[in-house]
């Protein structure tokens, strides 16, 4: 076994150690991107669709004042939710070729040990 192959299997195994689901990460990495570029209602429209986020929830991103805002309340709501929530927000963006390469870059996002830690504490 050459040694790339063991410290890439003890780095994955690391990460996993914390706890902290990569997409989380992912999410709150691009998090500053995300409210300031998209639009959000056709990408809060799909999640209703796909029952991510309910009625009630797109209301409550509605509430938000600015554009920022809304786009801030549905990301606050995206990171409570699972996996599932996050690809349909992906598959979401990617419906709108203006969001392909914002879906590409939080899927490519890098996540390190660090980032795990980080965010573990944010959310404790």
């Amino acid at each position: 076994m050459n040694q790339n192959t063991t410290s890439t299997s003890a780095d994955i195994a690391g990460l996993s150690d914390w706890n902290v689901p990569l997409y989380k990460v992912r999410l709150q990495k691009n998090y500053l991107k995300v409210i300031t570029d998209i639009q959000h209602e056709s990408i809060v429209d799909h999640l209703i669709t796909k029952e991510v986020v309910s009625v009630d929830d797109g209301k409550k991103i509605e509430s938000g004042k600015t554009p920022q805002e809304k786009n801030r309340n549905l990301m606050d709501m995206l990171l409570r939710k699972n996996e599932q929530g996050f690809n349909e927000f992906i598959k979401a963006l990617r419906k709108d070729s203006v969001y392909a390469d914002l879906a590409d870059q939080i899927e490519k996002t890098d996540v390190t040990s660090r980032d795990m830690a980080t965010l573990r504490k944010c959310l404790k």
